[in-house]
């Protein structure tokens, strides 16, 4: 990467830092046709204006190298590996496991459908000195719609993604009521299905389930059917073999990852994964920890004097917003006193900042620091080729379960430059990534 005088660096644009680069024809032109198939797709991110691309266009797709994509691909198997163990663990009744994916469930959520595999899912992960470090498993996940998007601005081909939905016989997308923003995503995904395969796909909320024999995504945690009143609640379970992923509570939780360090747990999962995925997940999964719900105050001093090195999230809260993207995300390397300070707020069980959070639970992690990349977008008002240096990624494979094993379908990465949070925005870069055809 190229290093820039503080003279070169932009800042008119809100919360990125960005020089001019060179106008190469070619990338702007890819530049401009990937934004007008943005924006002609009305693709949004939250509430975002679909008059106008949701992230700064990205010139080009990022390409993963073999490398990465090998990596990617042994840690996608190595993720379905510990979710099968961790639901085998907590159907034998091992107290660590179900202490752990409990957390926040009520007892009639608790423990369905534990003879069904999770059937796919998406990581966010964090490369950093080249490895992927996973920071989250999401089992209910966005991004589907997006890959449509992609293709359509880049020529990334999502015709795989597609495909492993259409195998399932999935023709429904049931959605969580808390989270609307997400109804015009899912109903591009939709919007596909019908294209590629003649197949109707609805998109529905939750709140107006009913069960016509149809095969459904399930886009909501388990955990969060708790805001449905008990007699729907009863009709969601009664189609549970009709629902995409499985309705075990324990592949929504952000209580999962720290299971792979949990020394109570060391030996019975290293058992059932096997040497390789084992090696796999100590190498890309942080360090973590799910903090009591009363903490010895001893543990606690122990963390204060770590924030450059610690990151606290919310695993569950009355205040559920806190739970999604990256609300509940409190770094320690920001300011020592907000450190202690959040520190103090989860042993008291509230979100810091916001007291009246209360029934918060919280695990705690290593902190992953990106590796830093260079990258071009096309700037929104000069309509000229710019670059986001020295930014951080996250990327977010998609994977399915196929007869073969795991399966990596695509993905997008995600750069920011002025923030430790990397996740979309008016802020970000945001490319569909391309996996390498000959594997490291």
């Amino acid at each position: 990467m190229k290093a820039f005088a503080r003279a070169e660096l932009r800042r008119d644009l809100a919360g990125v830092v960005y020089v001019p680069a060179a106008q190469d024809p070619d990338r702007l032109g890819a530049a401009l046709r990937a934004e007008d198939a943005l924006v002609a797709l009305q693709v949004r991110y939250g509430g975002s204006d679909p008059e106008h691309a949701p992230w700064l266009v990205a010139a080009r797709p990022f390409p993963l190298g073999p490398g990465l994509t090998r990596q990617l691909e042994r840690l996608g198997a190595a993720v379905f590996a510990l979710c099968d163990t961790a639901q085998d663990l907590y159907a034998e009744g091992d107290p660590h496991v179900r202490a752990a994916l409990d957390i926040g469930v009520p007892e009639d959520l608790r423990g369905r459908d534990l003879e069904r595999r999770i059937e796919l899912f998406r990581l966010d992960v964090v490369v950093s000195q080249g490895i992927p470090r996973v920071t989250e498993v999401e089992e209910a996940f966005g991004n589907v719609g997006k890959m449509h998007a992609f293709e359509r601005a880049y020529g990334v081909g999502a015709d795989e993604l597609f495909r492993a939905f259409h195998r399932r016989g999935i023709e429904r997308i049931w959605m969580d009521d808390q989270y609307p923003t997400y109804l015009p995503e899912n109903e591009l995904a939709a919007r596909r299905m019908r294209e590629q395969f003649g197949r109707p796909v609805e998109v529905e909320f939750f709140s107006r389930f009913h069960d016509d024999g149809r095969r459904g995504w399930r886009f909501c945690y388990v955990k969060e059917l708790r805001q449905y009143g008990a007699p729907l609640r009863r009709e969601i379970f009664a189609a549970a073999e009709r629902l995409i992923n499985p309705l075990f509570h324990g592949f929504g939780t952000k209580a999962l990852l720290p299971l792979v360090w949990d020394p109570a747990l060391e030996s019975p999962i290293a058992e059932r994964l096997g040497a390789e995925a084992t090696s796999v997940l100590r190498a890309c999964v942080p360090w973590s920890q799910v903090l009591p719900t009363r903490p010895d105050p001893e543990l606690v001093e122990q963390f204060k004097p770590c924030g450059r090195e610690k990151v606290l999230k919310v695993i569950d809260s009355d205040a559920s917003e806190f739970t999604w993207g990256s609300r509940g995300v409190f770094f320690g390397d920001h300011s020592a006193g907000r450190w202690r300070g959040a520190l103090d707020a989860a042993a008291a069980g509230h979100v810091p900042g916001c007291p009246e959070a209360t029934g918060s639970r919280f695990v705690i992690s290593d902190l992953v620091d990106s590796d830093r990349f260079d990258v071009e977008f096309l700037h929104p008002q000069s309509r000229q080729l710019c670059l986001l240096p020295r930014a951080r990624i996250r990327l977010t494979p998609i994977y399915a379960r196929e007869a073969h094993g795991s399966e990596l379908l695509g993905g997008h990465a995600t750069f920011v430059n002025t923030s430790r949070k990397v996740h979309l925005g008016h802020h970000a870069v945001c490319t569909p990534f391309v996996l390498s055809c000959a594997r490291a």
